[in-house]
């Protein structure tokens, strides 16, 4: 039984979409690992376009986690010494 015309172009479509979408992710989202591939500084790029897009910036965040780590270790120990390395 042979697929009808309509059903052969949404096959396609469909197919083409779903095409479209894995290289899109595996070009910009999937991680290689740390070190250095292909796909390094595209995906850099990406992401300093993304964060610029949502008003991101990418150099305050990382200090502001830096400080946020510092106190955290700072403040491990408890009255009762708990914690104390």
């Amino acid at each position: 039984m042979p697929i009808s015309e309509k059903a052969q172009r949404a096959w396609k479509a469909g197919t083409a979409v779903i095409t479209a979408w894995t290289a899109f992710y595996g070009l910009f989202y999937i991680d290689y690992g740390p070190h250095e591939h292909c796909f390094t500084d595209i995906q850099k790029w990406y992401r300093r376009k993304i964060d610029g897009m949502l008003g991101i910036d990418v150099d305050k965040a990382l200090k502001k986690q830096i400080a946020h780590d510092g106190e955290r270790r700072n403040s491990t120990t408890s009255d009762d010494g708990i914690g104390k390395k």
